[in-house]
């Protein structure tokens, strides 16, 4: 299940080593993790908030990504708190990178990708939303 609520939306990467935000950010403190986490439970997530990014086209013609968490005060300063591994392109099938968020985040929370490549750069989107799980 992917709450609307939870979504950053689709993460366009045009160019490539050229980190991207999303558009959308979550205001974390504004969630009551306690109705969150009885309601919108994707039983997925091993704990807390895990932020979950996906190709939207076929693994296997997307090149690799890099996907990173930033963090904010007041949702116009950024600073990054977590980046991911490398997701190589050639899986046949999708694939999800699952990060968890750290407790120690701010107020505002927003996903990005930075795309990177062997050869010549085609541009992809990468979905990114968050999953809750057992508090």
């Amino acid at each position: 299940m992917r709450d609307a609520l939870l979504d950053f939306g689709a993460i366009s990467l045009a160019t490539k080593d050229t980190a991207v935000s999303a558009a959308n950010s979550i205001k974390l403190g504004a969630i009551d993790s306690r109705s969150v986490f009885s309601s919108h439970r994707t039983g997925r997530a091993q704990a807390g908030f895990e932020a979950v990014f996906v190709p939207s086209a076929d693994f296997v013609s997307v090149d690799s990504f890099i996907p990173f968490i930033e963090d904010s005060a007041d949702g116009s300063s950024w600073t990054t708190i977590l980046t991911g591994a490398q997701c190589a392109g050639g899986i046949k099938a999708g694939v999800s990178v699952k990060m968890p968020i750290p407790n120690d985040h701010r107020q505002y929370i927003r996903a990005g990708c930075t795309p990177k490549s062997t050869g010549t750069f085609t541009a992809k989107t990468v979905n990114a939303w968050l999953e809750a799980g057992p508090n």
